[in-house]
């Protein structure tokens, strides 16, 4: 698949929201069927995964039943010391893959997670669907996957056919949007007008893949990386040295590819003292949260910008109802992320493919690879996120990405872009 070249700034939201996220069936005599999800909902990663958990566990408890079969959400913490694990999600989907109720997942939500876990599910086999997993070998055969990430989407999945799917915009997409944001002159949303920038990362399949994307854009367009640097955040969580090769090399702004819990905006708080408060910070998904605010200190300034992989269903006036009913459900801002719609659509998602691979199953209960087969022809579902369709590598054939700023304190909408020609 070729990187997305064009993005246009959309002005008008047009998707039409998941209508049914009621009951899809009238009664849950014929049995029970279980939705899970991994996600990391303890930590540094909580203010992420947590609100995605909700959002997937409002989907299904709004569903309540499917063509006559209860429902039951059964949701995993694949944190561990408070930060996402790999091998803690692995042996959350093996407890899956024991319960033969499972017939579908919402997660991981991070990629070198899904890079785990995508293997064991696909065995089995059962439908993954992330609704933030970005990195993009995890469905693209791309000439660099294997030397830059040691996987590619075949040696994923050993038994040849595709479990997984996401629906949110890949890092070909997210790291190059963000670039041309950061080079592009003009008042915001058009962008920042800089033309020298430092990168580093977190050396994790997710930032590494974010960066070297956001980079290659970046230098494509007539910029220039000043610095880059890899740290192990299990190592190192001083950036100092770094940040100061990169004030004495002209960098106007900082780009991250990382998370919060691998100390992402660690980073934006140790700038205090070395950089004035203008200097910008930039970063994926990874970054778009409470935590980073935190860590950032005195410099969760206006300065500060993320990109997320999906678009934001609150400025889609057709999800108004199922916000409004998730926010009474959930009060509070905390519990309410970039990403709690996209986990309501993934559970969607399974629960409308579970009822049409019952009704292709003469109504009895399906299996998992026919679950999996509904899925994979989804097409045109009204989401809040987004009209989705999946194409053969389990993307999405239209992603919608957001752009954020950090105002009053909070990460606040900007613009949404989606993918062009």
């Amino acid at each position: 698949m070729v990187r997305a070249r064009g993005l246009a700034v959309l002005i008008v939201a047009t998707f039409v929201a998941f209508a049914c996220g009621g009951s899809t069936g009238t009664t849950g005599s014929k049995g029970e069927i279980d939705i899970a999800s991994d996600l990391p909902v303890s930590g540094a990663d909580a203010s992420s995964g947590l609100p995605t958990q909700q959002g997937a566990q409002f989907a299904v408890t709004r569903a309540a039943t499917v063509r006559g079969y209860t429902l039951k959400f059964v949701p995993f913490d694949d944190a561990v010391n408070g930060a996402h694990d790999a091998q803690k999600g692995v042996q959350n989907v093996q407890a899956m893959l024991a319960n033969s109720k499972v017939l579908g997942m919402v997660g991981p939500f991070n990629s070198g997670v899904a890079k785990a876990e995508i293997p064991v599910a696909n065995q089995a086999p059962l439908a993954m669907i992330s609704p933030s997993n970005t990195n993009e070998c995890l469905t693209q055969s791309l000439d660099y996957c294997q030397a830059a990430n040691g996987f590619t989407p075949t040696s994923l999945r050993p038994s040849g056919k595709n479990n997984y799917f996401r629906v949110a915009a890949p890092d070909t997409f997210q790291g190059p949007a963000m670039a041309d944001f950061a080079i592009k002159a003009g008042p915001l949303p058009a962008g920042l007008g800089i033309t020298k920038v430092a990168v580093w990362d977190d050396e994790e399949t997710f930032g590494q893949g974010v960066a070297k994307n956001f980079a290659k854009e970046f230098t494509a367009k007539g910029g220039t990386v000043v610095d880059t640097k890899s740290y192990d955040p299990k190592a190192k969580k001083d950036f100092k040295d770094f940040l100061a090769s990169a004030k004495d090399k002209g960098a106007q702004g900082i780009y991250v590819g990382a998370t919060s819990a691998t100390g992402g905006c660690i980073a934006r708080g140790q700038m205090a003292g070395i950089f004035n408060p203008d200097i910008y910070y930039f970063g994926p998904d990874g970054i778009g949260d409470a935590q980073c605010l935190k860590d950032s200190g005195s410099m969760a300034t206006d300065k500060m910008f993320a990109t997320q992989g999906v678009s934001d269903a609150t400025q889609n006036p057709d999800a108004k109802t199922i916000v409004d009913a998730y926010s009474a459900a959930y009060p509070g801002s905390s519990n309410l992320g970039a990403y709690t719609f996209a986990g309501y659509d993934c559970a969607a998602l399974i629960i409308d493919a579970i009822g049409r691979a019952i009704d292709a199953n003469g109504g009895s209960m399906p299996t998992r690879q026919q679950v999996i087969d509904a899925l994979a022809k989804t097409s045109s579902f009204k989401g809040l996120t987004g009209v989705i369709t999946f194409d053969a590598n389990g993307d999405p054939t239209h992603p919608t990405l957001q752009l954020q700023q950090v105002k009053g304190g909070a990460w606040t909408f900007v613009a949404q872009f989606s993918q062009g020609g």
